[in-house]
């Protein structure tokens, strides 16, 4: 197995751990994702059509842009959205997409499920995910998707 999917993985992971426990995805590892991307095409096996992934990530970031100007969604969860729709591709940009919407209206109605039911529990809840009233951080859907599309070889540059 080759490094890139293998740094792919720890930062999905790594995506999950911050945003499921601090609601913040780090600058630096969006930031190596989008500066990874030129090294895996360089240095992949050609499939990937990057100035398409470019388009497709431009149309994602402007997009993005307006959803976050309307406080539908987080500036970090734009970014990663913005960074994994380059490596999704222009021709797997939209399944990506759809699987990540999935992913987030499933994962929010789990954790609203769960927060109401501890409501009704005698317990005092730490873990800010599981407190009522907290926002739904989306950047869990949107590496679990990334995942995902790894899983299914739905990443280009890695191919």
């Amino acid at each position: 197995m080759e490094i890139i999917p293998i740094y792919l993985i720890f930062s999905m992971l790594a995506v999950l751990w911050f945003d499921g426990t601090r609601y913040l995805i780090p600058n630096w590892l969006v930031g190596s994702l989008l500066l990874l991307y030129p090294v895996a095409v360089y240095t992949g096996h050609g499939h990937a059509d990057w100035k398409m992934a470019l388009l497709g990530m431009a149309i994602v970031f402007v997009v993005g842009y307006f959803v976050f100007a309307r406080k539908w969604m987080g500036g970090g969860d734009i970014k990663l959205l913005t960074a994994c729709a380059l490596w999704a591709g222009w021709y797997n940009l939209l399944d990506f997409l759809i699987m990540v919407a999935l992913l987030g209206g499933v994962f929010a109605v789990l954790v609203w499920v769960l927060r109401k039911v501890l409501l009704h529990l005698p317990v005092k809840v730490s873990f800010r995910l599981l407190k009522d009233g907290e926002p739904i951080p989306y950047g869990v859907a949107i590496a679990v998707g990334f995942l995902i599309a790894m899983a299914q070889g739905q990443i280009p540059a890695i191919l």
